[in-house]
């Protein structure tokens, strides 16, 4: 490992394009591998031992690729899997959770405040438990959105539907006078203009992607580990429906994917699924 290894960011679909975004806008030169699950999207709705699971399969891959650190761009595996990849990589590997509990404390006043994300991830109770160990004054209002992330995998972004449901999940929120809402899935943001029409412009949406990105540029640099060569064109892997991952990723990130490979993960019978059942 060293400046010019990869860093390798995997989600279980297009969602963690918003990670991706802002890490390739904050460092430009680094050579960037992006892994989406999208046999097994999404992950939300899984079981906590699902969801491990499927993220601890991706290791031999990440082995494979000689990265200098891993982002889990995806919410609902950082919160069941991110000590186990972590316990079981011999690379660095941070999350979205601890940047976005961070973003959402330095931006509420007085609150209250909302968490918007997968059944999984509020089921965890992470978001819920890291305010509050900070902040116990803040009224939290926590709400479960499973529909959102099929409805832009299917790249309705702006449709009727959408607001629809948007409606359904939110809309009682209104009389609750939300100073900020924290959108705790990395697909959310692509459907952030409907979610601000439901709340009402006087609600701060705040997204994990740039503190993400902050973070990972601050662990190179206090470990010496920023390329300072010229940048390589981004690979991309996925697990199914290739097709599908590069008209929606247009949406993410406003140009075309070039490089994009099929995979197939392969199950980890290692003691790291062993341990994550103990």
């Amino acid at each position: 490992m060293n400046a010019e290894s990869p860093i390798g960011l995997f989600d279980s679909g297009v969602g963690g394009l918003t990670v991706f975004r802002e890490v390739s806008r904050i460092l430009p030169r680094e050579r960037l591998i992006y892994l989406a699950d999208t046999a097994r999207v999404p992950y939300g709705n899984r079981s906590k031992e699902t969801i491990i699971r499927y993220t601890l399969e991706t290791i031999p891959f990440w082995e494979e690729q000689n990265i200098k650190l891993l982002i889990v761009a995806c919410h609902t595996a950082s919160s069941h899997a991110l000590t186990l990849l972590q316990e079981n990589l011999s690379i660095p590997v941070i999350g979205v959770i601890q940047s976005g509990v961070q973003k959402i404390l330095a931006t509420t006043t007085r609150g209250p405040i909302g968490i918007f994300a997968t059944k999984s991830t509020i089921e965890s109770g992470v978001y819920q438990t890291a305010i509050s160990a900070e902040r116990p004054d803040i009224q939290l209002f926590s709400v479960e959105c499973p529909l959102f992330v099929p409805l832009v995998e299917e790249g309705f972004l702006n449709h009727p539907a959408t607001t629809l449901i948007a409606e359904h999940y939110l809309q009682h929120l209104q009389d609750q006078h939300l100073e900020t809402a924290l959108l705790a899935c990395t697909h959310y943001p692509l459907i952030r203009l409907v979610i601000q029409s439901v709340l009402g412009s006087s609600v701060a949406l705040i997204e994990s992607a740039e503190p993400t990105a902050i973070a990972a540029k601050t662990y190179l640099e206090k470990n010496n580990l920023l390329n300072t060569s010229f940048p390589s064109n981004p690979e991309f892997y996925v697990t199914d429906a290739p097709e599908k991952f590069v008209k929606l990723a247009k949406y993410f990130l406003s140009q075309e994917v070039f490089s994009l490979k099929k995979i197939r993960i392969q199950e980890m019978i290692a003691p790291c699924l062993k341990n994550a059942f103990s």
